[in-house]
């Protein structure tokens, strides 16, 4: 009875080792470390013992390809979210010039009005109300009056000409400066609905690709709904409160070059030297531990998955954020890290950018709100969900019930 009962808890002791084992390159270092006492129980597993070993594998296996799907699955989200933030923008930016020169046309079309009556005004009283055959008496018979009479009169009648032909070109000015206007009206007019086209255009293909990751996240997915719940609680006020601050990562395609340029006169975003992956696990352990939230390491982690597959993509995205952690340059100014104490906050240094990223998301609510904490560091929905969707499939791979589920 005693042996039975020690072999199976051995046998628990092994499947446990097992399923980390069973990991793939990556999530091997994820998985928990072997101790000598499984090492030992190996020896004496039965054929129940073997079996269970194999559906720990093939479940492992089966939940890590799921991580990589949700991972992988809209991997352009990003992208895509960066193009309807650009159409939003421009859609923005044309309704104001419209508003703006609609202004100017009210404007110029009282100046013209203006000018208009003056014109007609001052051509009744330069020929007094007379009609074009009488126009022409007048000149035959100042042409055909002696010739200092005549000089004199030329005169008068050069002035009254000049005069006319001046108001005549300043009428003509304001008129063609309105018609520029108006057609300027009317083209931002028509920009104005191409972008808003545009906007949805963009806006649903976001959504299809949200779909996409929902779906995939629902394979991860456990009983628990706390993610779709806190979606539903995150009052609109604070939403708008977090959309006012600035995003760790993301926003639109448009401000790419200014990102990049305080990138290259503000901040510091020197390459370093590769880090293993048991090095950057270290790294989202100990910078969790250090903001309070070291049992929900996972989050982080998933966040550095997410952001740049663990320093593979360093970019700069289409936005501009850069570093493991894709911080954008103009948040990294007041918001970076020296997390390794040389007396640098490098944005393309994991040891300053992973440490950075855990404090971030303190400030934006971690651990009490992971949802509005991750909505902070980049302001999506999809975003959100996709994180704490490999962050369940981290927990769970790690066989950790210390802490979620996530989703």
């Amino acid at each position: 009875m005693s042996s039975g009962r020690g072999r199976k808890e051995a046998g628990v002791r092994y499947i446990g080792a097992i399923g980390a084992l069973g990991l793939v390159w990556f999530f091997s270092i994820f998985s928990s470390s072997v101790d000598a006492q499984t090492e030992g129980a190996a020896a004496v597993a039965d054929a129940e013992i073997v079996a269970l070993e194999a559906q720990a594998q093939a479940q492992d296996a089966q939940l890590v390809q799921q991580v990589q799907e949700v991972s992988a699955v809209g991997g352009d989200l990003r992208e895509t979210q960066a193009q309807v933030d650009g159409a939003v923008v421009r859609s923005q930016q044309l309704s104001q010039q419209t508003g703006e020169l609609q202004g100017v046309l009210e404007s110029q079309q009282q100046g013209f009005a203006e000018a208009e009556a003056r014109y007609a005004e001052q051509a009744r009283a330069a020929y007094k109300g007379d009609n074009v055959e009488g126009l022409i008496g007048i000149l035959d018979s100042v042409l055909s009056s002696d010739e200092d009479s005549g000089a004199l009169t030329r005169a008068q009648v050069q002035s009254v000409l000049v005069r006319s032909h001046q108001r005549i070109e300043n009428y003509r000015s304001a008129r063609q400066k309105l018609e520029n206007t108006v057609r300027q009206v009317t083209q931002k007019q028509t920009d104005y609905k191409e972008a808003l086209k545009e906007e949805q255009a963009q806006i649903q293909k976001l959504r299809r690709k949200e779909k996409a990751l929902e779906t995939s996240i629902s394979r991860v997915r456990v009983s628990n709904r706390q993610t779709d719940a806190r979606i539903q609680q995150l009052r609109e006020a604070e939403r708008r409160r977090i959309l006012e601050t600035r995003p760790a990562t993301g926003g639109p395609a448009v401000q790419r070059t200014r990102e990049l340029r305080i990138a290259r006169n503000d901040i510091v975003a020197r390459p370093v030297k590769p880090i293993s992956k048991e090095q950057y696990r270290r790294l989202y352990r100990q910078s969790a531990k250090k903001y309070s939230f070291g049992k929900d390491w996972y989050i982080l982690a998933a966040v550095g998955k997410v952001e740049s597959n663990h320093g593979e993509n360093m970019g700069p995205s289409s936005a501009g954020a850069m570093g493991p952690m894709q911080f954008m340059p103009s948040t990294w100014e007041t918001s970076g890290v020296d997390g390794n104490g040389d007396g640098v906050a490098n944005v393309m240094d994991p040891r300053d950018a992973i440490p950075a990223a855990a404090k971030y998301l303190k400030i934006g609510g971690a651990p009490k709100d992971w949802y509005a904490a991750l909505y902070s560091y980049n302001h999506a929905d999809w975003y959100v969900k996709k994180v704490l969707g490999v962050a369940e499939g981290y927990r769970r791979l790690a066989k950790d019930n210390r802490v979620g589920p996530y989703v």
